[in-house]
């Protein structure tokens, strides 16, 4: 695979190709980043901009579909695509999506023209994804698989912290003041990729087959998706609703879970480097089971409210480990990685619609206390496989 090396004045990778190349290191995370808030930003800004722009819930959920659609597309098509581009001009074909997006969010007057513009932010956010995965696992080096993991995972929770700051920020200057400086960092990453450089990356000859990608990686992707959107997704309802909360208790509830996730995630990496990906895995699980009944079964009390901040902290760093795990068996190929993000992301979006069917037959706090058992599932499937005889 062509690795895209631009002029001299490019991170220069060492000789020893086994010592981690933070640099380039940074800068590709930086891309995700950048890629993360473009994404985000529509949903915490929504209210602004459909007051401005005359629009009803019915539009907005047009738009989600269209940005969610768009992302699982591009994933498909950026990891059809990384063989020819490479690592670098995937990035950067991603960096320009983005930045396109975001521009086109900041001058839109109407929903034809948001809409185009979600459809552009989440191609970028999509088409970074193999070409991301590849970059931080290769420029890492092979002792530090699980910890660049990790970091990629705190690069996208970084996103959707920042999405936040800007859209509080918007609420006193203007939705479209967020769009921009959200362009601005899309720029700023686009800029940053002159000086990244990546080692090549072979690609075998011999296609994966989808039963491989629908594998490991998948499910333990599948299992976090299915906490992530059809379990937190309903967090702050659920804390108005059985614990009588104020929305804005139970919104700060879900922000220190969000910032727990980021010391989880750099936690769970670096144990994934020392233990393997399957034994953290399933130390996950029981972390995420213990705080599952905790918080779904427990009476309204701060251990309760714990729980719950652990779950929500902790659900997210399945991800780096299926990314690991991904990486391991089929990352140096870019559609099966495409394609096994867009499986997530479509059973993701699965588990949001069932759990909110199902929470208006049997009620919210039974439904989630069954989806909150659903780690269970990591204990038969990361089984450490036991050595052969001799």
């Amino acid at each position: 695979m062509s690795s895209d090396l631009p002029a001299a004045t490019a991170v220069a990778p060492p000789d020893d190709p086994s010592r981690p190349q933070w640099a380039g290191f940074v800068l590709a995370c930086g891309s995700y980043m950048a890629a993360s808030v473009g994404e985000s930003l529509l949903s915490p800004i929504f209210p602004t901009t459909a007051r401005d722009l005359d629009l009803d819930l019915t539009l907005g959920g047009v738009a989600f579909g269209l940005l969610i659609g768009s992302v699982a597309v591009a994933n498909i098509v950026g990891g059809r695509l990384l063989p020819r581009l490479g690592i670098v001009r995937s990035i950067r074909v991603a960096n320009l999506l983005t930045l396109l997006g975001a521009l086109l969010a900041t001058t839109a007057h109407s929903f034809v023209q948001l809409a185009a513009a979600q459809v552009l932010l989440g191609a970028g956010s999509g088409f970074y994804f193999p070409a991301g995965i590849q970059a931080v696992g290769t420029l890492a080096g092979p002792r530090r698989k699980g910890f660049a993991m990790g970091m990629f995972g705190v690069a996208f929770s970084g996103g959707l912290t920042i999405a936040a700051v800007l859209a509080a920020f918007g609420a006193d200057h203007g939705w479209r003041v967020p769009f921009l400086l959200a362009a601005v960092l899309a720029a700023a990453a686009l800029v940053g990729t002159l000086w990244l450089r990546t080692p090549p990356v072979s690609v075998p000859a011999a296609q994966v087959s989808f039963r491989t990608v629908l594998g490991l990686p998948t499910l333990v992707g599948t299992v976090g998706a299915v906490g992530q959107y059809g379990t937190v997704s309903y967090l702050t309802t659920y804390a108005v609703d059985e614990w009588a909360m104020t929305v804005a208790a139970a919104a700060s509830l879900l922000a220190v879970g969000r910032v727990l996730s980021i010391v989880a995630k750099v936690a769970t990496g670096s144990s994934a480097d020392r233990n393997g990906p399957l034994v953290s895995a399933r130390r996950t699980g029981a972390v995420l089971v213990v705080a599952g009944v905790g918080w779904t079964f427990l009476p309204e009390s701060w251990p309760a409210y714990a729980c719950a901040a652990v779950f929500a902290g902790t659900i997210s760093t399945l991800f780096p480990i299926a990314n690991l795990l991904a990486f391991e068996r089929f990352g140096q190929q870019g559609g099966a990685l495409g394609l096994y993000r867009s499986l997530q992301i479509g059973l993701g979006a699965l588990a949001t619609f069932l759990v909110g069917v199902s929470a208006d037959v049997f009620g919210l706090r039974p439904v989630l206390a069954a989806t909150a058992l659903v780690p269970l599932v990591l204990f038969p499937l990361c089984r450490t496989p036991r050595p052969t005889p001799a």
